[in-house]
């Protein structure tokens, strides 16, 4: 008997803006193609990425996470001197975050930390791993800024946020990334179909999705132990 695969039935939920999620919601790859993609000429004999079976599967498997606004970063060396983004005024907490370079050690001396907090928390029928990454294939330039790689899942935790390093400038330097530009991707790192919609909810809906849990340890790993303990005593 073939087991039957599992089908992971990821939600995305966002609040305020009906323009983000009819313009910026999370996809399935092949509906967001990199636009070089539709160039390849097909009909030459050589070998191409339209036909590269790397290539195809990674987006035939994986979500693509579009920018959800415009977003100008203005640095200098390791000091942030400047975020905006349309619409906000004040850049707070909220919408970025800066972590100190104390927490990876000796590790990256030639980058700036910055993590976008995505607006889009996310939900899961079961505990499917996802790995986040870079989305090399659809950058411009490669070089002006790498998302980091993380493994990350939905069923215990909701939050995709964005950690990106910038390479560090003696010159004060502004990176601007586009709304729509797809800034990560997201696969499974088990064998599952994927099945995703999204959602514009109240705001208070969207606020309960977030993480809150009071501990001196990593608020994650705690979310997922009580989770799994509820599903227990329920089960």
């Amino acid at each position: 008997m073939f087991k039957k695969k599992d089908t992971t039935n990821l939600t995305f939920y966002t609040s305020g803006s009906k323009q983000k999620n009819d313009l910026f919601s999370p996809q399935e790859g092949m509906k967001l193609l990199p636009d070089w993609f539709r160039t390849i000429d097909r009909s030459q004999e050589d070998a191409t990425l339209a036909t590269c079976p790397g290539f195809v599967d990674l987006f035939k498997n994986s979500i693509n996470i579009p920018l959800w606004s415009d977003v100008s970063i203005t640095y200098k060396n390791d000091q942030l001197i400047n975020v905006q983004m349309p619409g906000i005024g004040q850049i707070t907490r909220d919408f970025v975050q800066v972590h100190n370079s104390n927490q990876w050690g000796e590790g990256f001396k030639n980058s700036l930390h910055i993590k976008l907090m995505n607006p889009w928390h996310v939900t899961s029928n079961i505990d499917t791993p996802f790995l986040m990454h870079d989305a090399v294939w659809h950058k411009e330039n490669i070089s002006d800024y790498n998302v980091l790689s993380g493994v990350i899942e939905f069923k215990y935790q909701h939050a995709n946020h964005i950690n990106i390093m910038l390479p560090k400038s003696d010159n004060e330097k502004t990176v601007l990334l586009k709304a729509g530009t797809i800034i990560a991707y997201l696969t499974p790192l088990t064998n599952t179909k994927l099945s995703i919609e999204s959602k514009l909810v109240p705001h208070e809906q969207w606020l309960g999705l977030t993480n809150y849990i009071s501990s001196f340890k990593t608020p994650y790993a705690i979310a997922k132990k009580i989770g799994k303990k509820i599903i227990k005593w329920v089960m």
